[in-house]
């Protein structure tokens, strides 16, 4: 007994040297993998950009590289490769990086459930998988024990970024990384991630979420409603429509790259044939979400317009607007600023068109800053075989490039600023192009001070008020309020709260600068500052806290508009609004009613008179309109808020 159990011993000893041996062989090859992928990363891509230093100091990164390579043993795979990652990009050059998205699936990188986008209030869930569909429509608020803004300030170390626009543009799509967050430390390894939302309503909640290929619920279904063009047709490269009601030719940019079967010299030509056979009023260059290819390809549509400025010079109030947004980076940023070239530079036979007036760059600032480094070489990492990419040029921005430094660093700023809030994404909305077409010059200053006033409906920062409209005032009011001076005169008071006031502005109140009075008795307990515009139109919303907005309209029967009371095609909405404009010699109002890009015929539009403030606009369902549908309406140049309506 006791030799056999001698030998039972002697062989699990030796089984157990065996294993703990392998055990070792395997760490020993794992650490020497991961040695030639720092390698490449510490010595080739420095040799190989243009300017790898051109803003760090080496021997920061000398050390930086020190630091990790000697962590790599106790590193986990997550946090390794992010390293890698955040070692590239200290050198601060946007096109120069390792991608960690779903390209890193390579090195085993994972995927969460869920779609982002950036919208003005902050990030929102746009998709989710079946199991997370709760989370739609609401704004990721943190992950983990951490708050949105300290996520996003972890995610700058391994996006490199000019400005702020970039960095969140790309988190959009770096949130969905589980070893991302993991190797970032947001989140403990080797569990689901914790994710905390608010709704539109105020209500926080969490989702465990675990990574998963489950196909994705959108919160914009495409078969519920048309989606506004620039969220359309998302896998081309580039594609035109021309808008009859408006007389707009509308050119949406996602890539600059030219497609198989359709290069861009035969797409230019058709969309000159459809140019040459329409009225057309406005061109809209949308270079939204295009983060670049190659920049000579527009030649052939630049040149074509070019081609064609008698028709602008002959064609009052023509514009063009070149739209922009966090997105537009790299060589479609290159396009954008291209497209404000002097005139005198390319059409010094026409002194009657300058372009500085007739070309207007309209949306938020750009991702990309306007110099910088590109023309990248790819990449790929020996051992994990991670991509990336590094520049190998440097590009000054064109002299006649102002840039913009108000997105905390370097950006192509818009002359017309038009920000994309939650409210109008999922009311299908398109602000830009609700800006366009009502040839809207720019917003006026934000109310300021102790009592925030805006437009009673759309509640907007960015609206004026009109006289005679409902306006909201916002603060901390110590008193019960009981009156609201604008510029010395009463508006009248229709409720009152300890946070909220809400009056009918004054209607002999004139256009400019305003000072906003709260009063309780004889005191002011709060003022603030607002700006008075000749009209200020906002459609009323019935749940402010429903993402899609529904909009404060009643079909032609005078049942409320909804999902589950649709209008008739070529029925007639009753539309309920605040802030109309100067009154015709009839009394009425003037407005135009747009449903998506259709025009919609206005039958009537005016005040109530025994509702004050009120103002109601009966206009008719224009055919080929159905589902889920966008409405707003303009009024002196002046585009209101987003509403969804619902059509049969």
């Amino acid at each position: 007994m006791p030799t056999c159990q001698t030998s039972k011993s002697f062989r699990a000893a030796t089984i157990a040297l065996l294993l703990l041996t392998g055990e070792l062989h395997a760490q020993l090859t794992r650490d020497q993998a991961r040695q030639a992928d720092l390698n490449s990363v510490a010595t080739e891509i420095p040799r190989r950009h243009a300017n790898f230093f051109f803003q760090l100091n080496p021997n920061d990164y000398n050390n930086a590289v020190s630091d990790l390579r000697a962590q790599i043993p106790a590193l986990t795979d997550a946090e390794f490769y992010v390293g890698l990652a955040r070692l590239i990009a200290m050198a601060g050059d946007a096109h120069t990086l390792i991608y960690l998205n779903a390209a890193a699936s390579v090195a085993g990188f994972r995927q969460l459930p869920l779609e982002f986008r950036w919208l003005d209030e902050g990030v929102f869930v746009t998709g989710a998988a079946p199991d997370y569909s709760r989370a739609l429509g609401t704004r990721l608020i943190g992950v983990g024990d951490l708050s949105i803004d300290d996520v996003v300030q972890k995610l700058g170390a391994v996006i490199p970024h000019s400005n702020s626009q970039w960095l969140r543009y790309m988190a959009q799509d770096y949130l969905r990384g589980r070893q991302v967050l993991e190797g970032l430390h947001i989140v403990p390894a080797g569990t689901a991630s914790r994710f905390r939302f608010r709704t539109l309503g105020g209500e926080e909640f969490s989702l465990d979420v675990s990574p998963s290929s489950t196909p994705l619920v959108s919160a914009l279904a495409p078969d519920q409603g048309p989606l506004p063009l620039y969220l359309q047709r998302a896998n081309e490269n580039y594609w035109f429509a021309y808008l009859a009601a408006s007389r707009t030719m509308y050119f949406k940019y996602n890539r600059c790259v030219d497609t198989p079967g359709r290069p861009f010299s035969a797409f230019a030509a058709d969309l000159f044939r459809t140019f040459d056979a329409n009225p057309v009023d406005t061109v809209v260059f949308d270079f939204r979400g295009n983060t670049g290819g190659d920049s000579g390809l527009i030649q052939a549509l630049t040149d074509g317009f070019i081609a064609r400025i008698p028709v602008f010079v002959n064609t009052p109030g023509f514009r063009v607007y070149d739209v922009i947004d966090k997105g537009t980076f790299s060589s479609g940023l290159d396009d954008a600023m291209l497209l404000k070239t002097p005139s005198s530079e390319y059409a010094p036979g026409y002194p009657g068109f300058d372009s500085n007036k007739v070309i207007r760059v309209i949306g938020e600032p750009t991702g990309g800053a306007p110099s910088g480094y590109g023309e990248v070489i790819g990449f790929t990492l020996p051992n994990s075989k991670l991509v990336g990419q590094y520049s190998t040029t440097f590009f000054q921005a064109p002299e006649f490039i102002t840039t913009d430094f108000s997105a905390d660093g370097p950006s192509f700023g818009p002359e017309i600023a038009v920000h994309t809030g939650a409210a109008d994404f999922f009311a299908r909305h398109d602000p830009v192009l609700a800006a366009i077409v009502a040839r809207f010059e720019g917003a006026a200053s934000a109310p300021s001070g102790a009592a925030i006033t805006v437009n009673g409906a759309s509640f907007r920062i960015e609206q004026g008020l009109a006289p005679g409209s409902f306006a909201s005032t916002f603060g901390s009011f110590s008193a019960a309020v009981d009156g609201v001076l604008v510029n010395g005169q009463p508006g009248r008071v229709v409720g009152a709260a300890q946070s909220q006031v809400n009056f009918v502005v004054p209607a002999s109140v004139t256009p400019g600068a305003a000072t906003i009075s709260v009063r309780s008795g004889s005191n002011e307990i709060a003022s603030g500052k607002a700006t008075i515009t000749s009209a200020g139109p906002g459609i009323f919303i019935l749940a402010a806290s429903d993402p899609s907005q529904p909009g404060a309209v009643l079909n032609e029967d005078s049942s409320v508009n909804s999902a589950s009371h649709r209008a008739a095609r070529s029925s007639v909405l009753q539309i309920f609004a605040t802030g109309y404009g100067p009154l015709d010699s009839s009394g009425k109002a003037p407005v135009q009613v747009f449903l998506g890009e259709q025009s919609a015929d206005v039958l009537f539009s005016g005040p109530i008179s025994q509702f004050p403030g009120l103002w109601q606009i009966n206009a008719r369902v224009p055919s080929g309109v159905s589902g889920q549908v966008a409405l707003f309406v303009i009024a002196e140049h002046v585009p209101s808020n987003g509403a969804t309506v619902w059509i049969q």
